[in-house]
């Protein structure tokens, strides 16, 4: 038995003498003389127990926490451990500290197996009790655990229990200490566990009431506390995630249809999304809070916009309107406030939730809560219809709140409504949104005319404005116009000595702005011209020899070199985060610049540039940088698009329609279609594939695939656009063939291979290839643009470098390549099929049996093969060549050759009788040569010879060979293309080795003596010369010779004397084996000897 301690020369710490005192150290001694006793069937346990209550009243933690560590201990005894004594044990560590207001309340090993309803008890003893710290955290992460894993959310009780223990936390008058910001984020992070939980659940009428119920008592609560504002930032700061977690929840399992248009709201609902946004949201946002708490705030509205668009749509929309006609806080006024802060935390958060507002905002289907909807104005196309109800009322409040801070006389909230409008313009809502604000008389003039007396840091908000709309077609001509002046006055400020941030940051966002705006012509945009606003470069880039040059451009080329030197200049310094921010500008605005051909040939030239901004970009860790950088080595390294005869003639009409419609040039409408045609060739001379091919030599040799591949490990975040960016700019450089294994040497490989998105194919397991059931389903086409090129860029670097060299297994880009033939047949998807066929091709030349054979994988285990028998049948010469040597090298598979040569029997005609000796010649030569190629099923002919059967009894004796895939290749060896000829018959030549393929060529099929006589001809009627080679002719004649040689010693009798009656085979045997010095002599030579036998 454990031996107890004996506390009772310290039991007493009173010296009151008061009766009461004595009566207790009295209870003490006779507890402690039993439990020296040791007498039967005494529980020591419990007596333990009770002396530790009576110290604990008597003030004596230290003693009463030793008589419970005594009482834990003997638990752990088989003899003592009961339930009711476990239990015992674990209230009194809870009461013990609840009451002294010290310890651990429980240790992880006895609460652990508490309810959850007890542990929300203790919860809330604790907090009553004042006792913060690690312990209350611990049990909340207890709870918060195992809503996690059990899927299962707390009961309603007592999750309302903890909803009303946060918000009495939030409404105390003393200030958050430490211990208490720490449990309210543990109190909250459990709430929205058990809220995530209930929107993942099923759909319940109990659950869904429950959440409306619970969100009334919230709305109560609110109500209550309407006037007290430390409550309202309290429960801001600590809860926004979690109120907005509950109203998703109570949207996602009630029966509301976000997307119709009639959805039903319930009440608690539609309070809930008010509250959000008339007080969270307001409150949430007020320049106090920091940027964390910001975040929490739009993360959270972000989910409620998702969860019922419609709704907070109409919430947000009235709210902004009610609050402007009472001259109040309104919701929108707030939004536009923060995107007008210089901040740029706080800026790029509401960037995010103005884009999403206000996008949804613009379409007509969620204005359906608004009065006089009318559903059938909405499905009018958007040339015809008139703008949602929500977008005029957001309009007009966002014209008159910009309107007034743009031409206040105060510096400070002038500045603030020119950001906030050049922010609707990154958001892409500015034309929507501020389209009235332009169309006022003299409002872009007053606005730089007043821009030359703003300080500088109003000067940095104009000209981030006049960067954010400068390629609009619209505004961008109105803003150069007014504004060039200005904005070259303060680049000329550059080369002053003044060392202000500010004054800096201005010149450099200046020179950007000029970038932009030397390929904008002052000329106004003619608006019913549909053609020239869907072209593909920015809006109106002139070549740079244009002769009649916009008001006062500089010249682009001392652009480039102000840039240039500004980057280096830069780049010489350390790598802060300023330095850092000037450089991106700069970067920025080359990228612009070389939009135009003969600005690209002369910025690559510089090679000590590219290699400045190379190193400095990759050593630096801003993100903005890095993608400036890439989108300059994309411009210039981007080929032009491949176009159809009829694609190039119509771009050809759109340019001339668009230069007549131009009031500056209409000396130029009558041009014809040639002279457009000769301009194009002119302008994009610089364009041309060997032009490009060199400036991606000179961006390799400067450094930016190192550079690419940093940007885009995990560590560095990097965004989808740097991630679009980058495949673009791999697919550029894997065209130039010499720069492939640079490609894979520095990681382009593994780089490409991350970017994969969610729904791109992935390489599965091991699959054992023996097996002859194929996948039902072929590889289908991608569906992302970023996957498509990722394929295509892995393609041509497939190409050109040993499988085992570019890629740890092969098999990874097998399904890539395999969706890229089931692209489209259009010209830019043709060219990509060709060169997965290619690189398929070489993936396939592997050893067979080798560790990097990877024929059985593709053609059988994801069903590569249907899909490139279909391939092989394409109307165009190359790809249908590439797909016919594919074929050739996965035929050494095992499962493929069975493929090609099952059910080839049946198809073998009868011994013919005497009587149809006469007629057989003339029956042979009325056959059609080729005719249609009919693909049999994958499963035909897994029956065996019944299926044989009943395939002789559907098909007559003469057409029968058409169904088998070896007329297929029968059919390819006598096509014009002399590749796809060697192809099909090096083909043929491996299936050769079977007697099936024998007894088809020589007994069923009426013209393939024929097609492999044809292959040793030289035919002078061929498109091309390559049959006229003399290695090409040998290749043929090795491949004949050896299908020869295989039917001749294929066992049938049927098939040799089929050669025997055919003297030119036996005159060609001869010839070839006359020469023992040609590859094809061993074969022609076996064949001969057995058929002179």
């Amino acid at each position: 038995m454990t031996t107890l301690s004996d506390n009772t020369a310290t039991g007493s710490s009173s010296t009151d003498g008061s009766s009461n005192h004595a009566k207790r150290q009295m209870d003490i001694d006779g507890i402690t003389k039993k439990l020296r006793s040791n007498a039967p069937g005494l529980n020591p346990t419990q007596l333990l127990l009770q002396r530790a209550r009576i110290y604990a009243d008597l003030g004596d933690g230290a003693s009463a926490q030793s008589d419970i560590a005594q009482a834990a201990s003997l638990v752990k005894d088989s003899k003592h451990g009961t339930p009711e004594n476990i239990a015992a044990v674990e209230r009194a560590f809870r009461d013990i500290s609840i009451s002294s207001g010290s310890g651990r309340a429980l240790s992880k090993s006895s609460y652990s197996d508490k309810q959850d309803a007890e542990l929300v008890d203790v919860v809330a003893e604790m907090i009553s009790s004042g006792s913060f710290g690690s312990d209350l955290v611990d049990i909340l992460h207890t709870l918060e655990a195992r809503v996690e894993q059990k899927k299962n959310a707390l009961q309603s009780n007592l999750l309302t229990k903890l909803v009303d223990i946060f918000h009495d936390m939030c409404s105390s008058d003393i200030k958050i200490s430490e211990d208490q910001d720490q449990a309210l984020k543990a109190v909250v992070s459990c709430m929205s566990s058990c809220f995530a939980v209930s929107a993942t659940a099923q759909r319940s009428q109990a659950t869904t009431g429950f959440l409306s119920v619970l969100l009334n008592t919230i709305l109560g609560v609110w109500k209550k506390h309407e006037s007290n504002g430390l409550f309202k930032q309290n429960a801001c700061r600590y809860g926004a995630g979690m109120y907005a977690s509950a109203v998703y929840a109570l949207v996602s399992t009630s029966e509301i249809d976000a997307d119709s248009e009639l959805a039903h709201v319930s009440d608690a609902l539609s309070d809930a999304y008010a509250l959000y946004i008339n007080q969270i949201w307001l409150v949430g946002t007020l320049s106090v809070a920091s940027a964390a708490e910001m975040k929490a705030i739009v993360q959270g509205a972000l989910r409620l916009l998702t969860a019922h668009r419609p709704l907070f749509v109409y919430q947000f929309t009235t709210a902004s309107q009610r609050a402007k006609d009472k001259a109040a806080a309104s919701p929108f006024v707030r939004m536009l406030s923060l995107l007008g802060q210089s901040g740029d935390d706080t800026r790029s958060i509401a960037l995010l939730f103005a884009s999403q507002l206000l996008n949804a905002a613009i379409e007509p289907f969620n204005s359906t809560l608004f009065p006089g909807f009318d559903a059938k104005a909405a499905r009018a196309s958007s040339s015809q219809r008139t703008p949602p109800p929500a977008l005029i009322q957001l309009r007009t409040i966002a014209t008159s709140v910009l309107d007034e801070w743009i031409q206040s006389t105060m510096q400070a909230e002038r500045a603030r409504g020119l950001l906030s409008l050049a922010s609707l313009y990154e958001a892409g809502v500015g034309p929507s949104i501020s389209s009235e604000l332009w169309l006022k008389d003299g409002w872009v003039e007053d606005l730089w005319d007043q821009g030359e007396f703003d300080k500088p840091e109003t000067q940095l908000a104009l000209v981030h404005l006049a960067d954010a709309c400068g390629t609009d077609g619209k505004v961008g001509p109105l803003m150069k116009k007014a504004g060039n002046g200005l904005v070259q006055e303060l680049v000329r400020k550059r080369n002053s000595s003044n060392s202000d941030s500010v004054v800096a940051e201005l010149v450099d966002s200046a020179a950007v702005v000029l970038a932009k705006w030397s390929g904008v012509s002052t000329a106004p945009a003619n608006p019913s011209n549909p053609v020239a606003a869907s072209s593909e470069m920015a809006s109106g880039i002139e070549e740079l020899d244009n002769k009649t040059p916009a008001l006062d451009d500089t010249d682009p080329v001392q652009l480039v070199d102000m840039h240039s030197k500004r980057i280096v200049e830069l780049a010489a310094k350390d790598v802060s985060d300023a330095n850092g921010a000037a450089v991106q500008r700069a970067t920025e605005a080359l990228g612009y610049l070389c939009l135009k051909p003969k600005i690209k040939e002369y910025l690559v030239k510089n090679e000590a540039l590219l290699k400045t901004l190379f190193s400095y970009a990759q050593n630096a860790k801003t993100a903005g940088l890095v993608f400036s950088a890439a989108m300059l080595v994309r411009n210039l390294t981007q080929y032009l698009p491949v176009l159809s005869e009829e694609q190039k003639r119509i771009q050809q009409l759109q340019r001339l329609s668009s230069r007549a419609q131009q009031p500056q040039q209409q000396k130029k409408s009558k041009e014809t279609v040639a002279d457009a045609t000769a301009e194009d060739e002119e302008a994009s001379q610089y364009d041309a594939a060997e032009y490009v091919s060199k400036r991606s030599v000179a961006v390799c040799k400067a450094g930016c695939i190192p550079m690419l591949v940093t940007a885009l490990q995990p560590a560095r975040r990097p965004s989808d656009n740097l991630k679009d960016a980058v495949a673009e700019i791999m697919v550029s450089l894997a065209t130039t063939q010499a720069l492939r294994g640079l490609v894979a040497q520095q990681g382009g490989v593994r780089v490409l291979l991350s970017m994969l998105t969610a729904d791109a194919p992935k390489a599965a397991k091991n699959v054992d290839s023996s097996d002859e059931k194929l996948s039902a389903k072929m590889p289908q086409p991608l569906r992302q643009q970023r996957d498509k090129n990722i394929a295509f860029a892995l393609a041509k670097i497939a190409i050109s470098i040993p499988p085992h060299l570019a890629f740890q297994d092969p098999r990874e880009i097998v399904r890539l390549l395999l969706s890229l033939l089931a692209e489209e047949t259009e010209t830019q998807a043709l060219l990509m099929k060709f060169e997965a066929l290619l690189a398929l091709t070489n993936l396939a030349s592997a050893q067979p049996g080798s560790a990097h054979d990877v024929r059985g994988y593709m053609a059988n285990d994801l069903n590569g093969i249907s899909l490139i028998e279909m391939v092989v049948l394409s109307d165009h010469v190359l790809v249908r060549r590439a797909a016919t040597e594919l074929v050739c090298n996965l035929v050494y598979d095992v499962n493929v050759f069975e493929r090609f040569v099952k059910n080839a029997d049946s198809c073998i005609p009868p011994p013919p009788s005497a009587d149809d000796g006469a007629q057989a010649s003339e029956l042979l030569s009325e056959r059609m040569p080729s005719g249609i190629v009919e693909l049999p099923s994958d499963d035909e002919g897994d029956d065996g010879y019944d299926n044989q059967k009943q395939t002789k009894d559907k098909e007559s004796s003469d057409d029968a060979y058409r169904s088998q895939r070896l007329h297929l290749l029968v059919a390819l060896s006598d096509v014009d293309d002399v590749a796809t000829r060697s192809a099909a018959a090096g083909a043929l030549a491996v299936l050769s080795n079977d007697p099936r393929c024998c007894r088809y060529l020589f007994l069923a099929h009426p013209r393939a003596s024929k097609v492999l006589l044809g292959l040793l001809s030289d035919n002078d009627d061929a498109d091309d010369n390559a049959q006229k080679d003399p290695s090409s002719l040998v290749a043929f004649k090795h491949r004949v010779a050896v299908i020869w040689a295989n039917a001749a010693n294929s066992g049938d009798s049927r098939v040799l004397a089929s050669l025997r009656s055919q003297p030119s085979i036996l005159e060609t045997l001869q010839e070839m084996a006359a020469d023992d010095s040609m590859p094809y002599y061993g074969a022609a030579k076996s064949a001969l000897e057995k058929m002179m036998a």
